[in-house]
């Protein structure tokens, strides 16, 4: 019988490998996890609907946080004869998933907002605590969307970059409840306690609203990777600009497709070659169409799929072809 040990150092290393495209998001989670019960907690006990609200916000952020691990773990495996554009789909669903969450939360604390607008039932919270807390969220959030796009430049994971814009948003949404809740001490100071509750009240709502730009843009992006739109035009024009710069060793250019799959853009061209070209000819044509798409896009996957023209350049077993007579003569010039 075979008896496993867990060892809680070495899960714990492995769970905090700064080296591992995942360590950011479970971080992410973490601090989520902080400030989820930070801000709610704090936000009812002194009564700050914008400090609650921006609580709720963080703790759907941990939900999204488990969905994003959940997809980078899958995104990283490379391709396989199951899945032969990679596993990078996973990330689009976990968008999709995301910002569906965070839209039904948000739509639903929207409604609190506005529902509970305006009605104060006490003098208000304790304004010190308020605004050290907020103070020191600012200062973390902004250092954690700094770590999450250092590491998603590092690692080309799309996901990374969609977590980093969250962190990013969050950041503005926070700075927006500091500068809230020093408006609302100046307005306890002076006992205006119901201008104090209306301010907070439109100041979450407002936040709520901002806060939902990431979402409709990150699903917007997953959806067109799932249906597999065709890729941006600046990318579509620097791919042709690739192919435009060997085509004098080629008869023609039919076609190119593309797909994206997490941070892989898979590149499929379609090309016709003179009918007598060598294997090793098609081959450095491929390579030199290939070496450059990778030289413009990291994570590309280029493709070149070629056949042969009909020969009516090849007459009595002389090859007339334009395109080899070229290249020929230009070796002639080089060698003379």
């Amino acid at each position: 019988m075979i008896t496993y040990k867990f060892n809680f150092s070495t899960k714990f290393k492995k769970w905090f490998d700064t080296s591992s495209p995942v360590f950011t998001t479970r971080l992410s989670m973490i601090v989520c996890i902080i400030f989820a019960s930070g801000g709610i907690i704090i936000g009812i006990t002194e009564e700050s609907l914008a400090v609650k609200i921006n609580g709720l916000i963080s703790a759907i952020d941990i939900l999204n946080s488990i969905i994003f691990i959940t997809a980078v773990n899958h995104s990283i495996k490379s391709p396989d004869y199951v899945f032969n554009y990679g596993y990078g789909k996973y990330e689009s669903l976990s968008l999709l998933a995301a910002a569906g969450l965070l839209l039904i939360v948000l739509g639903y604390a929207i409604y609190e907002a506005a529902l509970n607008f305006g009605t104060p039932s006490s003098e208000g919270g304790n304004y010190y605590v308020l605004l050290t807390y907020s103070f020191i969220t600012l200062i973390i959030m902004k250092a954690m969307y700094k770590l999450q796009l250092k590491a998603a430049k590092k690692f080309k994971i799309p996901i990374l970059k969609y977590d980093a814009d969250i962190w990013k948003i969050d950041t503005y949404l926070e700075f927006g409840v500091f500068v809230n809740l020093i408006l609302g001490a100046i307005l306890q100071y002076f006992h205006q306690i119901h201008i104090l509750f209306i301010i907070d009240s439109i100041t979450a709502i407002l936040l709520l609203l901002f806060a939902l730009k990431v979402p409709i843009k990150g699903s917007r992006d997953a959806l067109d990777q799932l249906l597999d739109r065709t890729l941006p035009d600046e990318i579509q024009f620097n791919i042709l600009g690739a192919i435009a710069e060997n085509l004098t060793k080629m008869c023609e250019f039919k076609n190119v497709h593309t797909r994206q799959s997490g941070k892989d853009i898979f590149i499929e061209i379609d090309v016709v070659l003179p009918n007598d070209y060598t294997i090793e000819e098609k081959y450095i044509l491929e390579s030199d169409i290939s070496e450059k798409l990778l030289e413009i896009f990291p994570t590309s996957v280029p493709r070149v799929y070629s056949t042969p023209c009909k020969g009516d350049c090849i007459i009595n077993g002389v090859s007339y072809c334009p395109i080899k007579k070229l290249h020929y003569s230009k070796n002639i010039d080089v060698n003379y």
